[in-house]
């Protein structure tokens, strides 16, 4: 990881425009990925596209979100503080305290994260369907 990188990620709260809506892209990002055993580069290759349909011209808000998705997923799996129960729950409280999140989901950006083993796709179909339901809780709101 470059310089610039490591610097915006560690500082990206008072440096990245929107950060928390950022941050909230990554969380969603991760949580699909995270449900893979072990995630591989190649999990990440939709999520280069994925980055490049969102922020088409801003190559630097491109390439925050790409790296912090993965901190997120390196946090999960290494089971330290977070594990995905607890990013799950993460994601449900942005979305009671910022509805306006809701909108950042684009179930067709999470369906292109998802694959691996029957197992695996399983778990990513079931955070899957608990932000669709988390989504629809916050519209009634």
């Amino acid at each position: 990881m470059g310089f610039k990188l490591r610097f915006l990620a560690t500082f990206r709260e008072f440096l990245v425009y929107h950060h928390k809506s950022l941050e909230f892209r990554a969380k969603i990002f991760a949580a699909i990925i995270s449900a893979k055993n072990e995630p591989n580069d190649d999990d990440y290759t939709p999520l280069l596209d994925i980055a490049t349909e969102i922020y088409d011209k801003d190559e630097s808000r491109k390439n925050v979100l790409i790296q912090t998705t993965k901190e997120y997923v390196a946090k999960v799996k290494k089971k330290d503080h977070l594990t995905l129960d607890t990013l799950l729950l993460s994601i449900d409280k942005d979305l009671k305290n910022y509805r306006r999140f809701a909108s950042k989901i684009d179930f067709s950006h999470l369906r292109r994260l998802m694959s691996g083993s029957e197992d695996e796709i399983l778990i990513q179909q079931r955070v899957y369907e608990f932000l669709i339901n988390e989504v629809k809780i916050c519209e009634k709101r």
